[in-house]
């Protein structure tokens, strides 16, 4: 199971059109640029992807046609997470049944939920669905953080097969890896890949993913063969890119990157803003120096 589901997966973005809809005939474009340039699996409907601002149907919908698109050539996470158990359950269902070879979730959120409610809510999926599950852990979204503490309970069961880490503490990624060494540590935050390595995830779930497969691999690569020196120059070319993002907004930014690349993948959801000339010039300018570098 582990083989199956560890890897470099692209947060994958949800293509809009003009009007705000979803776009699945520019999702299948955008999943063959990907599957050609080395990806090796797609976590679907998360932060990158929208989730929470679509529907349920529109979930669904996304979640089927990349896994139509990708064929099995590569592993499928859905991201389930929302506030609603039941919610999340029928989501979780609908994944299991359609091929996702896991589904992950975002605890829930907005009302502070105690740790006893936030480790029910899992268990509920856990009684419900029989399909692997990865815990989201994303504080700066949820307000949520998972320790080695905090998340004992929930990795001690065997259906949880490890944690998708989005979060600048890495001294809890590594207690929880030493304490619970045979789960998959993912990392989220794709300006610590390197980082994230060290303290000891073995795979990747990106938003830059998207655009750059290739560029992780290699890193990945040259921290498995101890050559540290060159993985922290290639980290830091994908910085150069992260930190242009992150200023201009990263989910607008990666679809304006694929929009330059030929693939028409609108803006992000109101309440997102749309990208101003100027930040779409920018972007433009730093895919050319990383290009040509």
């Amino acid at each position: 199971m582990k083989n199956n589901i560890e890897g470099i997966y692209a947060a994958i973005v949800t293509p809009m059109t003009a009007t705000g809809e979803v776009n699945l005939y520019a999702l299948r474009s955008l999943v063959r640029w990907e599957l050609k340039h080395g990806v090796e699996g797609f976590y679907v409907c998360g932060s990158s992807g929208e989730g929470l601002l679509l529907s349920l149907s529109e979930r669904k919908q996304v979640l089927e046609t990349v896994l139509d698109e990708t064929g099995g050539h590569v592993s499928v996470v859905a991201h389930t997470g929302t506030i609603r158990t039941d919610d999340v359950i029928e989501l979780a269902r609908h994944a299991a049944e359609a091929g996702a070879v896991a589904v992950s979730m975002i605890p829930p959120y907005y009302y502070h939920f105690n740790q006893e409610e936030i480790v029910g809510y899992y268990e509920d999926v856990l009684r419900a669905v029989n399909i692997p599950i990865i815990i989201y852990n994303i504080p700066a979204f949820t307000g949520v953080s998972f320790t080695r503490g905090s998340s004992a309970r929930l990795l001690a069961h065997s259906q949880i097969v490890g944690i998708k880490h989005t979060s600048v503490n890495l001294y809890d990624l590594e207690r929880m890896k030493a304490a619970y060494p045979e789960k998959i540590y993912f990392n989220g935050y794709d300006e610590i890949f390197l980082s994230g390595l060290a303290a000891g995830a073995t795979a990747a779930i990106g938003t830059t993913v998207n655009l750059f497969p290739k560029l992780f691999k290699e890193i990945r690569a040259l921290y498995l063969a101890g050559n540290m020196q060159n993985a922290a120059e290639l980290q830091h070319k994908l910085n150069t890119a992260v930190e242009v993002f992150l200023e201009v907004g990263i989910f607008n930014a990666v679809k304006y990157a694929f929009t330059l690349r030929g693939i028409e993948c609108g803006s992000c959801r109101r309440p997102f803003i749309p990208l101003t000339d100027d930040q779409k010039q920018r972007i433009q300018a730093l895919l050319g120096v990383l290009e040509t570098s």
